[in-house]
C-alpha cells in the first residue's frame, strides 16, 4: 500500500511510540518537513495538548522555530482538536499522495530539451536555479536551502536533475530512490519556459529510470494546487490525503 511514510523527510527518527513518530534533522532546522511529529492516530484535544507540549519543549531546547504535526493518511481532525488548532493560530495544509506505474505515464515532451543528472560540475547551476523558486518562501529559507542542497547532493538515494535548452538551465527536479519507489520532488520550471513541457520532459526521464528498475513513481501535491489535475491527466492515481498543522514559535 502506498502511504505518506514512503516519502523522504530528509531526516531521521528521533522518537517512536504508540502515539507518534518524531522526525528531526539538526542540520536543517529551517525545514518544517524535516522536523515534525507524525501522529499515528487522530487525538482528542486533551491528547493533542500533551503531545504538543512534548514537541514544543523539544523545539525550544533544540533551536527549532516551529512545531508541526501530520495526521495519518485519510484521517481528519476531531472537531474539538480542529477548534483548538484554530484558537492557537495553527496553519493547516492538505497534501495528496500520487503514484504511477511509469509505463502508464502519458504526457507531451519538449523537443530540444536535454535532461541530465547533476554532477558536482552542475551543482552550482542547480542551486542558482532553485534559489529563484525558494525565494518565494523567504530569503532566509532560500539562503538556508543552498547549504541543504550541498548536503543531500552526497546522499546516494538522491539524484538532482536539470533540464537544459541550448545549454541553458530551464528546469529541475529531485528524485529519491527507495526499495520499491522513486519519489519526484521539487519540480521547477523557469517562469518564461512554463507551458513548454519542461516539467513533463523531466518526469519522462524519471519514468524511464523507473521502468528500468521496475519501480513505482510517487509524489505529493498540495490539494489546493491546480497542478494535481495535471498529474491525473498524466496517469497518476491519488492514493489518499494527509492533514498537517504548523505553528511558528514566536520569540518573546
Amino acid at each position: 500500500m502506498i502511504d505518506f511514510h514512503m516519502l523522504c523527510s530528509y531526516s531521521k527518527e528521533a522518537d517512536r511510540n504508540e502515539f507518534f513518530i518524531q522526525y528531526f534533522n539538526p542540520s536543517a532546522l529551517f525545514r518544517y518537513d524535516s522536523n515534525y511529529f507524525n501522529l499515528l492516530y487522530s487525538p482528542s484535544k486533551e491528547e493533542f495538548q500533551l503531545i504538543e507540549d512534548m514537541h514544543w519543549f523539544f523545539s525550544e531546547d533544540n533551536g527549532l522555530g516551529h512545531v508541526k504535526f501530520t495526521w495519518p493518511i485519510n484521517q481528519g481532525l476531531l472537531p474539538e482538536t480542529l477548534e483548538y488548532l484554530s484558537e492557537q493560530g495553527y496553519g493547516l495544509e492538505k497534501l495528496e499522495l500520487y503514484s504511477i506505474d511509469p509505463i502508464s505515464f502519458k504526457a507531451s515532451v519538449a523537443d530540444g530539451i536535454q535532461v541530465i543528472k547533476v554532477s558536482l560540475e552542475e551543482l552550482d547551476t542547480f542551486k542558482s536555479l532553485n534559489y529563484i523558486e525558494d525565494m518565494k518562501t523567504s530569503r532566509y529559507f532560500a539562503d538556508e536551502k543552498q547549504g541543504f542542497y550541498d548536503l543531500i547532493f552526497y546522499d546516494p538515494l538522491v539524484t538532482m536533475w536539470l533540464a537544459l535548452k541550448e545549454d541553458h538551465a530551464v528546469g529541475s527536479c529531485l528524485t529519491v530512490e527507495q526499495n520499491d519507489t522513486i519519489e519526484i520532488d521539487d519540480v521547477f520550471t523557469l517562469p518564461e519556459y512554463r507551458g513548454q513541457y519542461v516539467a513533463s520532459t523531466l518526469q519522462a526521464k524519471v519514468m524511464g529510470e523507473a521502468v528500468k528498475k521496475n519501480k513505482l513513481v510517487i509524489l505529493a501535491a498540495d490539494a489546493e494546487d491546480s497542478v494535481k489535475d495535471m498529474y491525473t491527466k498524466q496517469g497518476y492515481t491519488c492514493a489518499g490525503f494527509q492533514i498537517g498543522a504548523l505553528r511558528i514559535i514566536e520569540e518573546e
